[in-house]
Order: structure tokens, then C-alpha cells, then sequence
């Protein structure tokens, strides 16, 4: 890649990720919680865990935030880690991140449980190598520098795609970053590949001229998670109200996917990305919410033992163990 070039990419892509706060998998701390929705003379208030803003703004936009008789008081994270470490916590009842971060808040103790499950229909992760690259599979990659966000839904990627090729890790040089320190030393060649996201991935074929030679279609979950703390769980009340949410969220992606010229312009305007960014992001992360069943646990089990296989567990957690489907007759209706 030439200097101008990524220079050109460095500076377009950086301006992007100054302004955007993604479901990314690094530490970050929640914001205030803004102000209460919903039926101020109810006594039963959700405190919901948010990235982007993007649950709130999808239930807005699809009209499921009106007629609500509890309230809503939303905190919003830029990742999944901090966000399962305050529902470990109990500072919010219940909140939405990717398939990877549950796996850590699992092995550290989190008493958290996933309630809801998303099957995205497409690849979400992607392993990207310069458009010069030679490269067209991980296997190529032997001895060569990946960039990786630590205990990302990426990472994952990359540990599956390791298996499938029955290739060890220590075939290869991780390079842990950040989402913006990855793409700085993508961009100036200091790493030969990365594994990303959207919208990176978008942003750096779009911005670079870097290309795609796998993405997470096979070896990957294909899910996301919403989680609820155990004591909104013990909660009667809680329950019911997050009974009815849950309703509303399944309703509300249906929604979504329906009408994605109603939602994508919201949710660039939401996340300040370019409009084919923020369409290509949304293709990539659509998907109802399906009951969860023995086919969903034994995906994120599998997961699990990725992670544990490679050393970056200290105790696989037992992923039964870690899902209530209780609220499945309601995700199921409003997935109708």
C-alpha cells in the first residue's frame, strides 16, 4: 500500500472512530443514565444497558417505547465487557452485547444470564489483509503479525478459523489492539493482517483497497446476546417488565429488518458513520430474536471451548448453566 494511500486511510477512517461509539470489546465506562421513559407513576424502572444508543433508538424508531407502564432508565457503554461488569454488579437490570463477552464475565464469576438471543443472518467478523496481500486464507498467515481486539467477537474469529485448519497459535503473532491501534498499524503495515468488524471492515476495504479472504459464516456463533443480573431475575415485578420488553425488542428487529430504509439513516445519524458504512453494518448484524434452545447453548459452548483451548481461560464455564429461557414465549410472539 502506498504512503499517500494510507495516509489517506489513516486520516478517513480515524476521523470515523473519533466519533463513534461501537459494541467493541474494550474497557470503557458507562455514561450517565439518562433520563426515565415510559409511565412515571409506575414503581417498576428497567435499567437497561445500551451501546450506541442503538437499542433505544431502534425501539423509538419502530414506536415500542409507547404504552409502556414501567420505566426505562438507560445507561449507555461502548463495549460488552464493562457493560456484563455492571450487571455483575446489579447496576442495571439487563443489557445487549456480542457472543465473545459473556465468555470472560462467565469465567470470572459474573452471576449474569444470557435471556435473549439474536441469530444474525450473515457474517459479522472478517479476517482483511492489503489489497497486495498474497494471502487468501489463515493458513497463509503462518508466522505472520495479526491484529486482534482481545476477547472480541474478531477474536473468536480467529480461533475458529485456526481450528477448522488444524493450526496451532503459536503458529502465529497476535497482536492485541484496539480497534483504532489496529487500524493505525494495518494501515501503515505494521501488521499483515486483521481481524475485524463491521463497520472496520467496511470502512477499511471502502477507505484502503484491503480485501476480505474469510469471514465468520462458518466458524462463528452467529448470535448475540442479551443478559439480565440475577437479582432483576429474582425480581417479580423486574421479570414482568422485562417479560414485556423482551416483546417489544423482538418486535421492534422485526421491524428493522423490515424497513431498513426507515432504520439505516437513523442509525447513521446515530453512530456519525458514512450511509453505505452504516447499510453494509446493518446487512451484516440483522436477525430476529429465537427462543433459546439446546442449538443456541451448544454454539456458545462451543465458543467457550475455543477459548479455553487456547490457555486464555482459567475454567471453561458450562454454557447451560448461564441461559434462563424464560422469556422465550414472549420473543417468539413478537417475532411474529
Amino acid at each position: 500500500m502506498r504512503r499517500s494511500t494510507r495516509l489517506r486511510f489513516s486520516l478517513t477512517a480515524a476521523a470515523v472512530i473519533a466519533s463513534l461509539a461501537l459494541t467493541a470489546c474494550s474497557s470503557s465506562s458507562a455514561s450517565e443514565p439518562s433520563a426515565t421513559a415510559g409511565n412515571p407513576r409506575s414503581d417498576v424502572t428497567l435499567r437497561i444497558g445500551d451501546q450506541v444508543k442503538s437499542t433505544q433508538s431502534l425501539l423509538e424508531a419502530a414506536g415500542e417505547l409507547d404504552g409502556l407502564d414501567y420505566g426505562i432508565e438507560w445507561s449507555t457503554f461502548e463495549a460488552g465487557p464493562p457493560l456484563l461488569e455492571a450487571l455483575g454488579a446489579n447496576k442495571i437490570d439487563a443489557g445487549g452485547t456480542g457472543d465473545v463477552p459473556p465468555v470472560f464475565a462467565q469465567a470470572t464469576g459474573n452471576s449474569g444470564r444470557i435471556v435473549a438471543v439474536q441469530a444474525r443472518t450473515g457474517a459479522n467478523d472478517f479476517l482483511l489483509v492489503p489489497a497486495n496481500s498474497t494471502a487468501s486464507s489463515i493458513a497463509d498467515l503462518k508466522g505472520k503479525k495479526i491484529a486482534v481486539t482481545q476477547g472480541s467477537s474478531s477474536h473468536g474469529l480467529v480461533l475458529g478459523l485456526l481450528e477448522q485448519a488444524n493450526l496451532p497459535v503459536s503458529d502465529f503473532q497476535f497482536q492485541f489492539l484496539s480497534p483504532a491501534d489496529a487500524l493505525s498499524a494495518f494501515a501503515s503495515g505494521q501488521v499483515d493482517a486483521w481481524a475485524v468488524w463491521n463497520p472496520y471492515a467496511t470502512i477499511g476495504t471502502n477507505t484502503a483497497g484491503a480485501k476480505v479472504i474469510t469471514d465468520g459464516s462458518e466458524v462463528t456463533t452467529g448470535q448475540s446476546y442479551f443478559s439480565a443480573a440475577s437479582e432483576a431475575l429474582a425480581d417479580p415485578a423486574k421479570s414482568a417488565a422485562l417479560a414485556d420488553f423482551f416483546q417489544r425488542l423482538s418486535r421492534a428487529q422485526v421491524w428493522a429488518d423490515a424497513h431498513p430504509e426507515a432504520w439505516v439513516p437513523i442509525f447513521a445519524k446515530l453512530t456519525k458513520l458514512p450511509q453505505d458504512v452504516a447499510a453494509a453494518s446493518f446487512d451484516t448484524s440483522k436477525g430476529s430474536y429465537v427462543p433459546i434452545d439446546d442449538q443456541r447453548i451448544a454454539k456458545q459452548q462451543k465458543l467457550i471451548d475455543l477459548f479455553a483451548s487456547a490457555g486464555l481461560l482459567k475454567q471453561a464455564p458450562v454454557a447451560g448453566e448461564y441461559f434462563d429461557a424464560r422469556f422465550n414465549p414472549q420473543i417468539e410472539e413478537g417475532g411474529k
